[in-house]
């Protein structure tokens, strides 16, 4: 009798981790990771050398925070505009960093995985379009960021660039 009880017990256990199992993979399949943001002085460990940081430095977006007067530092709708956003530690990323483009790099930010775009793409790099542009210069921007539809052009700004691109990066863009 209890070798029959012990059978039936296993037997329960086993299905229920079965099941488990199952949900587990399912959810991990279907939820968005959540990566974070790691903020420029990691970026920088690396594109100094390759002059991305430094070229990025003299842009308009690494600067966007300072452009700011102290009133306006404290407005929390311009936040959104002059900012990345804040670090895994909670600190405010201020001016527009990498990942404000690029995506939070947490997941991605490693050596290892940047030396391999493929892999870094599945890690959550994004490859900046016109539509990742779009979400500050667009219809909605503050009127002192003057980054309307109306004029703001994609094609002029793109030639523009906003930091040097590695030879990869320029042929496949």
């Amino acid at each position: 009798m209890q070798s029959r009880y012990l059978t039936m017990l296993l037997a329960a256990i086993f299905s229920v981790a079965v099941v488990f199992l199952a949900w587990a993979d399912e959810r991990e399949k279907t939820e968005e990771p959540t990566h974070e943001y790691v903020g420029v002085k990691k970026c920088r460990i690396c594109h100094k050398k390759d002059s991305v940081y430094e070229s990025w430095q003299s842009t308009p977006h690494a600067t966007a925070w300072d452009s700011l007067s102290v009133d306006d530092q404290k407005n929390e709708e311009l936040l959104p505009y002059y900012t990345t956003g804040t670090s895994a530690k909670g600190d405010l990323l201020k001016g527009i960093q990498c990942e404000a483009c690029h995506g939070p790099g947490s997941d991605y930010s490693k050596k290892s995985i940047m030396e391999d775009r493929e892999k870094a793409i599945a890690k959550g790099l994004l490859i900046p379009t016109e539509e990742t542009c779009k979400k500050c210069h667009n219809e909605s921007a503050p009127p002192a960021l003057a980054a309307t539809v109306t004029d703001w052009d994609y094609e002029k700004m793109k030639a523009k660039g906003v930091h040097v691109l590695k030879a990869e990066e320029e042929v496949s863009e």
